[in-house]
This record gives C-alpha cells, sequence and structure tokens, in this order.
C-alpha cells in the first residue's frame, strides 16, 4: 500500500505561484504511527510512504518517527518498504540527508533553477539561491540522482530551457519541469508559443547529453516517450486506489486534491480504509473526459487524472484549456527528440526502451 501523509500545512517560504492556504495545522507521531500501521495491515509484499506539506522538513521529528517505525515493520514483516519526499530544502543538513540514505527515503528538491530568486522567496521576500547553495552540494553528493522539481509561470517560461541547463551543470540529472497550472496564471497563446520553444531548446540539450556519463534524463519528455513505446497510457489515475491521502487529522482521501473535502473522505486511520467509498470514487473518476473523445493523443494526456482536472476546473472529466494545449505542445516535441534518439542509434535509448523505461 501507497499513502501520501500531509505532514503539516505550514511553510517556510512564500513562492510566487503557491496555490495552498497555508496553516499551523499538523500531523502528529501518534497519527502517523497509526497510518503506517493500516497501510501495513493490508498485508502487501511492499508499502510507500510520500512524505507532503507544505514543507514537510517542519516536522523533521515525524519523518523520523514514521521512517523508523515502518523500517522496523518492514523488518518485522520481511516486507519491503520506500519513503519519498519534496522538499525545498531550506531545512536540509548533513545529519538529515545520512538519516535519509539509511532510511531509503528519497528526496526530490523544488529548485526553480536560474528563476529561484525569482519565484521562490522567503515569507519575508529575501533570495533563497545563494542559502541554498551548501545544501545543493549536500544533497548530491548523498543522493546523486535526486530529482530537480522546477516550475515556471507565464513571466519567467522565456528562462526555463537556461534554467534547466544550469540545473544539468550544477548536477542534477533528473529534472522535472511544471507549469503553474492556476486558474489565474496568465497563460495565453504568446506565452504558450514561448513554452513550445523552450521545450526544443531543452529537447536539443537531452540529445546532446543523453548518452554522457552524466546523462540529462528530463522526465517530461521520457514519460512521453515510455508512454509511446510501452504502450500503456501515460498516466493510470487510478484515483484513490493507486496512493490514498491521508491529511494531518487522519482522515483519508483519494489525493491530495480532495484533501479535507469532506464528500471524498474515505474512512480514517481509526477507523480504516472505507473500501466502498473508494470504489465509488474510483467508478466515478473512469468515465471518460467528453472534451477528449476522438483525440489522437488521448493515451499519452494527463486529460486521464482526475485529481489534476478536478483541481482546476472542480470537475474530475473536465480538462482545462491550458492543460489541454500544453500537451499537445509537449508530447510531439518528446516524440521529435525519440526518433532523433532512434535514428542515431542512441545506445541508452535502445538499451531502456526495450524493455523499462528511463523513469
Amino acid at each position: 500500500m501507497n499513502f501520501t501523509l500531509h505532514l503539516t500545512a505550514d511553510c517556510n517560504l512564500a513562492c510566487r505561484y503557491c496555490y495552498e492556504t497555508h496553516s499551523r495545522a499538523h500531523m502528529t507521531e501518534e497519527t502517523a504511527k497509526k497510518a503506517v500501521d493500516l497501510a501495513f495491515s493490508f498485508g502487501h509484499s511492499k508499502n510507500g510512504f510520500s512524505l507532503f506539506g507544505g514543507e514537510p522538513m517542519l516536522e523533521r521529528g515525524v519523518i523520523e518517527c514514521i521512517c523508523r517505525y515502518a523500517s522496523e515493520k518492514a523488518k518485522a514483516a520481511e516486507t519491503a518498504v520506500r519513503f519519498k519526499m519534496t522538499t525545498n530544502g531550506m531545512l536540509l543538513d548533513e545529519s538529515f540527508l545520512q538519516f535519509a540514505n539509511a532510511q531509503n527515503l528519497e528526496i526530490a528538491l523544488s529548485h526553480d533553477g536560474l528563476l529561484q530568486d525569482v519565484q521562490r522567496v522567503t515569507r519575508d521576500g529575501k533570495p533563497t539561491m545563494k542559502r541554498l547553495e551548501p545544501i545543493v552540494d549536500l544533497l548530491l553528493e548523498y543522493q546523486p540522482n535526486a530529482v530537480a522539481m522546477q516550475t515556471v509561470m507565464p513571466s519567467t517560461v522565456d528562462r526555463m530551457a537556461e534554467s534547466v541547463q544550469w540545473l544539468y551543470e550544477r548536477g542534477f540529472s533528473r529534472i522535472n519541469t511544471a507549469i503553474d497550472y492556476r486558474v489565474d496564471a496568465g497563460w495565453d497563446d504568446a506565452s504558450m508559443a514561448v513554452l513550445k520553444t523552450q521545450y526544443e531548446r531543452i529537447a536539443d540539450l537531452c540529445d546532446a547529453h543523453f548518452d554522457d556519463v552524466r546523462p540529462l534524463h528530463y522526465l517530461n519528455f521520457l514519460s512521453k516517450i515510455a508512454a509511446y513505446l510501452n504502450d500503456r497510457p501515460c498516466l493510470e489515475c487510478k484515483l484513490g486506489m493507486r496512493q490514498p491521502s491521508v491529511s494531518w487529522d487522519g482522515s483519508i482521501y483519494p489525493c491530495n486534491q480532495f484533501l479535507n473535502l469532506p464528500a471524498y473522505r474515505m474512512g480514517d486511520v481509526n477507523s480504516g480504509l472505507n473500501r466502498e467509498k473508494q470504489r465509488e470514487i474510483y467508478r466515478a473518476s473512469l468515465d471518460p473526459e467528453p472534451d477528449c473523445e476522438g483525440c489522437a493523443i488521448a493515451d499519452r494526456c494527463r486529460h486521464h487524472c482526475a485529481c489534476l482536472n478536478f483541481s482546476l476546473t472542480g470537475q474530475m472529466h473536465e480538462v482545462a484549456p491550458v492543460q489541454c494545449e500544453h500537451e499537445r505542445i509537449l508530447i510531439p516535441v518528446a516524440d521529435g527528440l525519440a526518433e532523433r534518439l532512434y535514428t542515431r542509434k542512441s545506445a541508452r535509448f535502445l538499451l531502456n526502451y526495450r524493455d523499462d523505461p528511463l523513469d
């Protein structure tokens, strides 16, 4: 069983594109342990926990409690357990990274590259890039394959490729970009045209570095390529089934975007998972998206993601125009990169896409 554990609603930054409503709400160690117990109660051979915020490192003690407690249970049950966490990095230090490696805790860093000081600032508006420099060094020393999670807004999209290159040269081999999907973000035809040009420049970077000793794995492209070459949907949402979210108070919801909405509550860590409600939500998520019928890229597009749709439109099966346009830009560029790699017989490309995707 995989759970996302929402440790806190608080954060120590004030990112320009943040959509969260921050508060002091946080998960106690008692609630966290009950969530771990519930996950193990299903008897699966593998369990996973994604540690989420706000900024999860504000609850460092709870993180350490979860990892130790779940690891002990996994050892006793002779099962596997994994942990993942996305952090802004401001509170990382060497002792925590040593702990993370010992506990199989995979860390992703939210970092916008050259856009960092424009978009990701402290609560009092101060820059963060310089403060993160020694932390980035430590993270890459302990976890060389850590993912850098970049976000771009319409006002900064013209530097997206330049920032990806900076992150790669800084030492990150695995990079993912998200666009600011907020309804009022301001995407228009002009900024979408810039986005397309930026993706094309990133494809050139990937082509240039794909077979290097330290390749550039740009996850936006690789997921689309894998969906085509491995003949599987880009994103199988399996809403409520794949990775339920546990709120700070122990209530269980199908995904992050449904958190604390009573209509989507699927139980709690005390009474357990309401399987009937879980199946009801999952079945509802399987209905088709009417606007996507007959689309040539439907099997490779994120329109299947009911939680993303819900967060943008308030409906599980209504796709936001900006999301649709983004996918129509991204997929052809990813396909063009795959064709280039195949044509020049990239050894890494041919090796990885015969069996498993590079993800």
